[in-house]
């Protein structure tokens, strides 16, 4: 039995990649755990600074879980992988499927890659690709059943899974109910997106994913460590701050809550539905930030979750992905705007406002 055989998770790295990162560790761990396999948890972002995922090999046996899909898993290198691994341990049921499991609508990073010809395209790699899913846990508990996926963990888990739902799908009750940090869901989405800049991010994903694993207790997690509790209060006190900050820079266009910090020197970070608690009324929110790299500006926008827009079609993942090297869902999207195509904000208002 080999001792150096590692099963690495790319997940995406916020709450909702988070929690299925420690689903699928713990899905790994007690089947694959006896044949000598270990886990790595990688966190990923959508857009990094650093253009390290684009240039990252994917090493196989893994998991992608809400996340795009990388070229790599498109090389021979990847897939031949396999059989060297077959031939090494000679039990091929000692070797860990690879899944890739996604519910963003421009996920794939081709355009011909969809939900019908993934199994031909990527062979020998688990694939469920739901857009109608809300968050990646809900996805993995509606397709237990084909995905193979233990539904003893989901039920263990359910609480998490719930959590997850109200995080990536914007369920607060009300926008004052989304800044609400003594709300589980409001603290759970603030530990994996703290914005503190001494906090290394990466090690605490990591010790928040291994924690979950230990315990399908929220208030465990809480209470395991408590630098959890200083964070939170770091961050509640940094939303007053922003609060104050977004008075000045946000305004109304029609439709949408426009927050432009180009310009500020008081950039601490974007709060996404702040602006909805400025101006209720608007059925958008956009947000135009500084960008780690020169020569383009980030851009964020979503749909207010309680003034959604009616009879809409607007999707504004799509649109993102063909007008600003970026995606994500129908109601919310990012991405970039290079500092001489600055007229494609004014188009974006125009669409929102159509």
């Amino acid at each position: 039995m080999s001792k150096d055989l590692t099963y690495t998770i790319y997940s995406h790295s916020d709450a909702d990649g988070g929690i299925a990162a420690a689903l699928f560790s713990k899905f790994i761990h007690d089947k694959f755990a006896k044949y000598g396999w270990n886990i790595d948890i990688h966190p990923v972002n959508h857009v990094s600074s650093q253009g390290d995922w684009n240039l990252r090999e994917i090493k196989w046996p893994c998991a992608i879980l809400d996340f795009s899909l990388h070229p790599s898993f498109l090389n021979n290198k990847f897939f031949s992988a396999k059989q060297t691994l077959e031939k090494k341990l000679n039990n091929e049921k000692q070797i860990p499927d690879c899944y890739w499991i996604d519910h963003h609508p421009t996920g794939s990073s081709f355009s011909f890659l969809n939900e019908r010809n993934t199994s031909e395209i990527i062979p020998n790699v688990v694939t469920k690709w739901d857009t109608q899913a809300i968050s990646t846990p809900g996805l993995l508990r509606t397709h237990h059943h084909e995905l193979t996926f233990p539904i003893k963990i989901l039920k263990e888990y359910e609480e998490f899974i719930d959590l997850a739902e109200i995080i990536d799908g914007a369920l607060y009750v009300t926008s004052e109910a989304a800044h609400d940090y003594s709300s589980q869901a409001v603290k759970l989405q603030t530990l994996f997106s703290p914005s503190h800049p001494i906090i290394d991010k990466i090690a605490l994903y990591k010790k928040l994913v291994r924690q979950i694993i230990k315990s399908p207790s929220v208030e465990n997690l809480f209470d395991s460590d408590y630098i959890y509790d200083a964070i939170i209060k770091n961050e509640e006190l940094l939303f007053y701050k922003q609060y104050r900050i977004y008075k000045k820079v946000t305004q109304q266009i029609s439709k949408v809550a426009y927050s432009n910090f180009l310009g500020t020197k008081e950039f601490s970070g974007m709060a996404r539905f702040l602006p909805y608690l400025l101006f209720p009324e608007s059925e958008y929110a956009l947000h135009v930030f500084p960008n780690y790299n020169k020569g383009s500006t980030s851009i964020s926008c979503g749909i207010n979750p309680w003034n959604k827009p009616k009879n809409s079609a607007k999707h504004l993942g799509n649109y993102f992905a063909q007008n600003f090297a970026g995606g994500g869902h129908a109601f919310v999207a990012g991405g970039r705007v290079l500092d001489d195509e600055v007229y494609k904000l004014e188009k974006l208002l125009e669409y929102l406002n159509e």
